[in-house]
């Protein structure tokens, strides 16, 4: 199957750019009342838990590219991302503090 417009995830883009940051930010709004650091990894915990791996190498990359339009809470959620990569074993709970 070639890629088409009907099929985005063949050419490897999971869904809509545009529809990436408004659910990022939408997360990010959930998530701006709790305590700063809580919210931050909250963000990381719902992207490396509930988006498929495709979702975030897309959002990291439209951050790497400026990130405009995403809530600063969203782009420092995301960075934990990378952080975890570099990390075997990532931590899912609550900060450590």
């Amino acid at each position: 199957m070639e890629p088409t417009d009907e099929h985005p995830a063949v050419s490897g883009e999971v869904i809509d750019l545009d529809r990436l940051i408004e659910m990022a930010n939408q997360i990010g709004d959930f998530f701006s009342p709790y305590p700063p650091q809580r919210g931050i990894e909250g963000l990381r915990n719902h992207f490396r838990t509930y988006w498929d791996p495709r979702m975030r190498s897309a959002l990291l990359a439209y951050i790497d590219d400026g990130g405009e339009g995403l809530s600063e809470l969203v782009v420092t959620g995301a960075r934990l991302l990378e952080d975890d990569a570099a990390e075997k074993d990532g931590y899912y709970g609550p900060p450590k503090a």
